[in-house]
């Protein structure tokens, strides 16, 4: 086998007084044409030289950045991003200022000017410290701009092309202060050591993600929620034909401000709304054009063509019916429709800004086709050329087949559906409804004429909003809350043009949401789980979540947390499984450390609606081992250990084929086994979930030789 190969590659750069603590990023392509580049600073304020600092900006320094796995310019193996075992790469260092007393860690990506992504902050390392191990933590963890937990975040682009990432090692004088910094990301961490940087050094190096990434469609739409970071609060689940994208279509985003041409209708949650995306996509004989949504945005807002109302004349632009020239839209490219539901009518801007992973190469939303919306450039940043895009706003894609744009002309966004759609599943928000009161008041509203002034919108503390504008010289406004003494309704208090200014009051909601004879009324729940070494979840059938690190190394830790839609009673189902080399059960096999691995699984359920945590990992749960070995632990010291001879022997079955149903027959299945934090000795990702007093780590009897398990709980309503 051959070894690897440190590479030790410095240039020294002698500048006068630079300062490291902003944004350290050069220009890409300069840095991948530089090794690893040092740079010196005094570590004072203002640049004014310091007498205690024992290398100021006027010496040399060798101080270098290495990796025995990479180098500046080399390609970061796919071992260290999403498409591998997701884990940090290793890194040493050496040749750091005499008075460094500590170092912190940064790793960027630049994906546009002024967007910077990043997925590795790390702080607080002595100077004892000189190397990480591949997965090694020291020091303190910062967070990533992909999810916002303290962890690496893997590179996983979701556009083609070739994208640079930068490792950056600060040498510091002195400790930073954050003390008032509850959460410290790249540039909280940067501006606390700008003052404090003797010498910073970086590793430049590139990857380019495979067409043929190990992902299915659901994965693929399941990533592009999560990377984005709107998974807390929308949910992706899939059946064989659909994943089901499930919100209730608000927006965390500013909204309905900037509105000209108002109806007066103001946004209104829609819960449990479910968007079916097809996972194998089909191009149709003809196109397709909905009077209603053509696809939904990431963030479980529908989207719809530009259009205000009507069927659409794809081939013919009508200007008098463009929510976006007649002041219809808001600030971000939204406004509330017939139902007072929120839905975009063009690029979703402020959506876009608040994504962790914003950049031409994300994903925004999906056609109900099955095809992906990216914004206004392709995915590899190079501008859209006059006639690229057809009829529907689209085009073909190497990956997908075919993807969909924004655009700052007409039609701006999805116009028609290219792919094969079945319009009779698709969903439309339910109009409000008056309860008993029958007041009319959110009845007959029609857009004044010429458009009102000042429209604002806001939400209170208590829940409430509120939307105030002004017409020929008087106010209006329309105000609700969530009614106290209903599920899904509202308080309404309204005086609008509409009703020629009186003031009207009712309470409204949304039809199905409090028909009290709908036995199958969906929630939203959140899971989060942690697995050593890797797990999948299930709702019955469907797919949740699988672990995102894959189970190729016994340095698989990962914690996961997921949203999704379903109804009471809930049959949650788990895959579980320990690292393993073979059927011996062993890892490390034929070194000096050969052994058995030990497992661990923990996790919890939270009802989103009544934010309780409705059910626990512990022994309750019933549990099925699949495999097991060694049936000898002898097993564990012989010199050529072989599955299935001597001490090495093994117990293998395949998983029942319907075990996965609620009416499956677990009577002869064991109950889980509770095992102690000591036992399992919990890794990577444990402590980045809080977890409920009652929750407990379980596995099979034994967490050496149960090596594959499958779990099963019923969860009924609290």
């Amino acid at each position: 086998m051959k070894k690897n190969l440190y590479v030790m590659i410095s240039v020294v750069v002698s500048l006068p007084l630079i300062g490291c603590g902003s944004d350290t990023s050069a220009d890409e392509d300069t840095a991948a044409n530089v090794n690893n580049t040092t740079i010196v600073s005094d570590g004072t304020d203002g640049g004014t030289s310091s007498d205690s600092s024992e290398n100021t900006a006027g010496e040399e320094t060798s101080f270098a950045l290495t990796s025995n796995v990479m180098q500046t310019g080399s390609s970061l193996p796919i071992t260290y991003t999403c498409d591998g075992d997701s884990i940090s790469p290793p890194l040493n260092w050496s040749g750091a200022p005499d008075n460094t007393t500590e170092y912190a860690l940064v790793m960027h990506h630049i994906a546009a000017p002024d967007d910077v992504h990043w997925y590795w902050v790390m702080y607080n390392m002595t100077t004892d410290i000189s190397s990480l191990q591949a997965g090694e933590i020291q020091g303190t963890l910062g967070t990533n701009g992909v999810n916002g937990l303290n962890e690496y975040a893997p590179p996983c682009s979701q556009g083609p092309g070739i994208k640079s990432y930068m490792f950056t090692l600060y040498a510091l004088s002195d400790t930073p202060d954050l003390s008032n910094s509850l959460d410290v990301d790249r540039d909280t961490l940067l501006t606390a050591i700008t003052d404090l940087t003797l010498a910073s050094v970086e590793l430049s190096v590139s990857y380019e993600r495979g067409s043929t990434a190990d992902l299915t469609r659901c994965q693929t739409i399941q990533q592009s929620v999560s990377v984005s970071g709107f998974n807390e609060h929308v949910g992706v689940t899939c059946d064989d034909d659909y994943a089901y994208i499930s919100a209730d279509t608000y927006p965390d985003h500013d909204l309905m401000n900037g509105i000209i041409g108002t109806n007066e209708q103001i946004p209104v949650p829609a819960t449990n709304y479910d968007a079916p995306i097809k996972l194998t996509p089909q191009f149709a004989s003809v196109l397709t054009t909905i009077d209603a949504a053509v696809g939904v945005a990431i963030n479980g807002v529908p989207i719809y063509d530009y259009s205000s109302q009507g069927e659409l004349d794809l081939y013919n632009y009508n200007a008098d019916s463009d929510t976006y020239v007649t002041g219809q839209l808001d600030n971000c490219g939204g406004h509330a429709g017939r139902g007072d539901d929120y839905h975009y009518h063009v690029a979703p801007t402020c959506m876009i800004t608040s994504m962790m992973n914003q950049g031409d190469d994300a994903i925004i939303g999906w056609g109900y086709d099955g095809y992906p919306l990216y914004g206004d450039n392709n995915p590899d940043s190079s501008e859209i050329s006059e006639g690229d895009l057809d009829v529907c706003n689209g085009q073909i894609d190497d990956d997908f087949g075919y993807r969909y744009h924004t655009s700052t002309k007409p039609p701006y966004i999805i116009q028609c559906l290219v792919g094969e759609v079945d319009t009779a599943i698709l969903p439309r928000v339910a109009p409000l409804t008056e309860d008993s009161t029958n007041s009319g008041a959110r009845a007959n509203l029609t857009p004044p004429q010429g458009g009102v002034d000042n429209l604002t919108h806001s939400i209170a503390d208590d829940g409430s909003r509120t939307m105030t504008y002004s017409y020929s010289g008087n106010d209006y406004y329309v105000t609700y809350s969530p009614s106290s003494s209903q599920d899904y309704c509202y308080d309404f208090e309204q005086k609008t043009v509409s009703s020629g200014g009186n003031i009207e009051t009712g309470t409204f909601c949304r039809d199905e949401q409090v028909d009290s004879s709908q036995q199958t009324e969906l929630t939203t729940f959140k899971l989060e789980a942690w697995s050593d070494n890797w797990f999948a979840a299930y709702l019955g059938s469907e797919l949740i979540v699988e672990d995102a690190v894959s189970i190729n190394t016994e340095r698989s830790f990962n914690a996961e947390t997921a949203t999704f839609t379903g109804s009471y009673p809930l049959q949650l189902n788990f895959i579980l499984k320990d690292y393993k080399e073979n059927d011996t059960g062993l890892e490390y096999i034929g070194e000096s450390n050969q052994q058995m691995g030990d497992g661990g699984f923990i996790a919890q359920i939270t009802d989103i609606v009544s934010n309780t945590i409705i059910a626990v990992s512990n022994s309750d749960w019933k549990c099925e081992v699949l495999h097991q070995a060694p049936l000898d632990k002898s097993c564990a010291n012989e010199a050529n250990p072989i599955a299935g001879v001597g001490a090495c022997g093994f117990y293998s079955i395949e998983e029942p084929d319907d075990w996965k149903a609620s009416s499956f027959n677990d009577a002869a299945w064991q109950q889980a086994t509770e095992h102690s934090e000591a036992d399992v000795s919990p890794k990577d990702g444990y402590d980045e979930i809080t977890w409920h007093a009652n929750a407990q780590l379980i596995w099979g009897t034994d967490l050496e030789t149960d090596n594959t398990l499958i779990c099963r709980v019923t969860i009924s309503a609290p």
